[in-house]
């Protein structure tokens, strides 16, 4: 009988129910008696190799004394029943031995070479066929329980099982050796769950289950393979696969290349290894947990809730060239050794996460792992659309590479919200290559770079555009700890080598808003942040703690010591002078001060303004807080900017109007920057106002519309008193002391006339005609016609007529809203 096979299991399931639904009208699934629709039960009674055709005592349904494994599935590899076939075993084999599988061909359901002929597997797999043959037209299904196990004794170079067709499971194996591959899979809708493949006395067993041209849909449930010589599982040469599932799988001891390898020249859309673990920190024979082989495609990799332990070997290992990986994700695993990690290699440590590769990457998530006692993750081809988020670094020793290490082309990059503490490595993070595009480095956490050289927190090499490092907080070890060896003299924070065309270009990258501490350990350790290239860099909003080196004096702004460092004269962001902060004012609500720009020193150029000015508060010597950015702004000018301080000192930063950032700004540690107090105001005339304040402060009066109207020194006495006011406006007054101006004190003045004295021929007693007749207030007044005192009696006249007149004004406003 010639068996056509059916790629698509359900769909030939389906098609194979629809025929018989043809042949007999639409009632068969109506009138189809329950009792039908159920699977062919058979029940294997004997360890025997035997087959059914030479045994003849296995019956379809129940089994017989003398049913073997292979009877049973010869029945279900002709079997016709749409519901499949399930295979068990007695419970009387219980406790009486494993199938041993020996002898030659004659002990074998299938004698040809499985997997492919010309690949790297082909004395791997099967290459003298397989003891076992799952080849169906319906689902089959084998449940071990009550088997002791089954041990291939014999270097006859089989396979256990090949899974040929579709629709398939096998479980509850506890012990299973082969010759070569335990299982080899070909088929699609596979489930393997509760397999124990094991072979730790020998190196027959070759590869735990191996994925065959055409596999699909296949699914290992709490696998465990150990002790293969080539790989616990792989992807045969060439071969196409899609939807591999490991769930709760396990994989140590291999002996020669990997836990998992995908052979050369395979294509694989769909491979996924979740909660489960590869390798163990007691391995005597550890090994790579991936081997990536030349020129293969994988699609949908991840490697998920799992773990990676073997030590000193890869997570991933890349051999040669061409891997192409599409929406790769490793999530939420431990990549992690037991060595004592610093200073040096220990054999307790695993090697690298990802290990040096030329593969393109496309689309990568990389988050909520961990990496600890390891070496770097590192990319050195072509890495497009990734996230590196939520990590964690510690103890990463890798003398050659960064902890996170990418090159050759990186582009749409994040790299976020990681924490990196103890690392011995080339740098922390470094980017390099033929170029960097939208790659943003920010709200990482990096303590303690440990490197025996000469080596940056983060390190940018690669030129391309569009790139940030930004709100990074980066310490170095501050509590007493060891600090840099004798021989290394710098650790940097930021290193920067990306360089524009000319010096007059921009260069790709922006370094603003990073919080450093800790850095200049010794005397003749250069910058934190080191601008070594040639082009515009903007690096800005960048803050120093106290105990990052500090300084004062004038050679902040051109030295190599300092906060930032632009190195190349004239050709690192032109060497520009920064502008400088005097008469400083701090009153709890603003910074206010003069911006003054030094002639250059040394090496620098000019700043060409307008300019815009970062302001940084510290308490004594460095840059803790960044304050922000005042633009516009003209040498000269008085100005402000919101801050909470009251004492301390402002320091600035310089972008002129060309886009070249300066060096930090000296400061005058003897300046007073405390606000004095505003002046008092006492007694207020009409075009007068007096008052007190510091003896020799300069008071300063401005009118409504901030308008100086009037100044005058505080006499040695502490008073002042300044005229030519206008009555009954309101003003302000303040007063400047050592270049520092005060708050501000309002006063209005006088109401108008209220200056005028009594009359020039009066005595104040009468009516002022000076004829000494004046009543007082005994005198009777004179009254108008109606009875009431004149001056009474006018004044309430006036007021009758005032309200009439704006009641009519009312009545007009009204008419003319109608007439709108």
């Amino acid at each position: 009988m010639v068996k056509q096979r059916v790629q698509n299991a359900r769909g030939r399931r389906a098609a194979a129910l629809a025929s018989a639904a043809a042949i007999v009208g639409t009632s068969f699934f109506v009138g189809m008696p329950t009792a039908m629709a159920a699977p062919d039960a058979i029940t294997v009674t004997s360890l025997g190799l035997a087959g059914n055709a030479v045994a003849g005592v296995c019956e379809a349904t129940t089994g017989a004394g003398n049913c073997t494994l292979r009877g049973a599935l010869e029945i279900a590899n002709a079997s016709t029943n749409p519901d499949g076939v399930e295979i068990t075993f007695a419970s009387a084999l219980s406790g009486t031995g494993k199938i041993v599988t020996t002898g030659g061909d004659v002990n074998s359901m299938y004698t040809s070479r499985v997997g492919n002929p010309a690949g790297n597997l082909n004395g791997a797999i099967g290459q003298n066929g397989a003891r076992f043959l799952v080849d169906s037209d319906v689902p089959v299904s084998i449940d071990f329980t009550n088997l002791d196990g089954i041990d291939g004794q014999d270097w006859h170079a089989t396979a256990g099982f090949y899974v040929k067709s579709d629709d398939v499971v096998l479980e509850n194996l506890t012990t299973f050796r082969a010759a070569e591959a335990g299982i080899a899979v070909g088929g699609s809708n596979v489930d393997i769950n509760d397999v124990n493949l094991s072979d730790t006395d020998t190196v027959w067993g070759e590869i735990g289950v191996a994925f065959l041209d055409g596999a699909s849909d296949v699914t290992l449930n709490r696998v465990t393979s150990h002790s293969m010589y080539w790989a616990n599982y792989a992807v045969d040469t060439a071969a196409t696969v899609s939807n591999i599932r490991f769930n709760a799988v396990r994989s140590a001891g291999v002996h020669a290349w990997a836990h998992i390898d995908i052979e050369d020249g395979a294509t694989v859309n769909g491979f996924v290894v979740d909660n489960s673990v590869l390798g163990a920190s007691s391995e005597t024979s550890p090994t790579h947990g991936f081997w990536m082989n030349p020129n293969i495609t994988v699609t949908g990799l991840q490697f998920t809730n799992s773990q990676f332990l073997s030590p000193g070997q890869n997570g991933l290992f890349f051999e040669g060239s061409g891997q192409n990986l599409t929406n790769t994700r490793i999530v939420n695993s431990e990549f992690t050794g037991t060595g004592n990690n610093l200073p040096g290699y220990d054999a307790g440590n695993i090697s690298r996460v990802i290990g040096n590769n030329t593969g393109t990457w496309n689309g990568l998530t990389f988050e909520d792992n961990t990496i600890d006692q390891a070496q770097a993750v590192k990319f050195g081809g072509t890495v497009r659309n990734a996230t590196f988020v939520n990590n964690t670094f510690s103890n990463v020793n890798d003398p050659a590479f960064a902890a996170l290490h990418l090159g050759n082309v990186s582009e749409n990059i994040t790299v976020a919200n990681n924490e990196f503490d103890r690392i011995w490595a080339h740098d922390t993070i470094r980017v390099e290559g033929t170029s960097a595009e939208n790659v943003v480095i920010e709200d990482n956490d990096i303590f303690n770079l440990t490197a025996s050289v000469s080596r940056a927190a983060i390190g940018i090499y690669a030129n391309g555009t569009g790139n940030r490092v930004r709100n990074n907080n980066m310490q170095q070890d501050i509590s007493g700890a060891p600090g840099l060896p004798d021989h290394v003299d710098n650790h940097w924070a930021i290193w920067n080598e990306a360089q524009a065309a000319t010096a007059t270009d921009t260069i790709g990258w922006q370094i603003t808003n990073n919080h450093i501490e800790g850095f200049g350990g010794k005397d003749r350790s250069q910058a934190p942040i080191v601008n070594n290239a040639r082009g515009k860099l903007l690096v800005t909003g960048n803050t120093f703690g106290p105990h990052t080196r500090g300084g004062v004096t004038t050679d902040v702004e051109h030295s190599a010591f300092w906060f930032l460092w632009n190195v190349h004269d004239s050709l690192s962001n032109n060497t520009v002078q920064t502008f400088r902060a005097e008469n400083v004012a701090l009153d709890g609500t603003n910074a206010t001060f003069t911006a003054v720009q030094p002639a250059p020193l040394i090496g620098n150029n000019a700043a060409v303004g307008p300019v815009t000015l970062h302001v940084y508060w510290t308490a004594a010597d460095n840059a803790e807080v960044y304050l922000g950015a005042i633009t516009d702004v003209n040498a000269g000018e008085s100005v402000s900017i919101p801050a909470t301080q009251t004492n301390g000192f402002i320091r600035l930063q310089t972008v002129d109007a060309n886009g070249n950032t300066s060096q930090y700004s000296a400061l005058d540690p003897d300046a007073p920057s405390q606000v004095p107090a505003a002046p008092s105001v006492g007694e207020v005339t009409e075009d007068t106002a007096s008052g007190t304040g510091t003896p020799g402060a300069n008071v300063v009066v401005r009118d409504e519309s901030d308008e100086e109207v009037a100044s005058v020194e505080v006499a040695p006495n502490g008073e002042w008193t300044v005229s030519g006011l206008q009555c009954e406006t309101g003003y302000t007054v303040t007063q400047v002391v050592g270049g520092i101006s005060s708050g501000e004190t309002a006063f209005t003045t006088a109401t108008c006339g209220s200056n005028a004295g009594p009359g020039d021929n009066g005595d104040g007693n009468g009516d002022g005609d000076g004829d000494g007749n004046g009543s007082d207030a005994g005198d009777d007044q004179k009254l108008d016609a109606t009875g009431m005192p004149g001056g009474i009696l006018g004044g309430v006249i006036a007021g009758i007529l005032a309200l009439m007149a704006a009641g009519a004004a009312f009545v007009a406003s009204r008419n003319v809203a109608r007439n709108i």
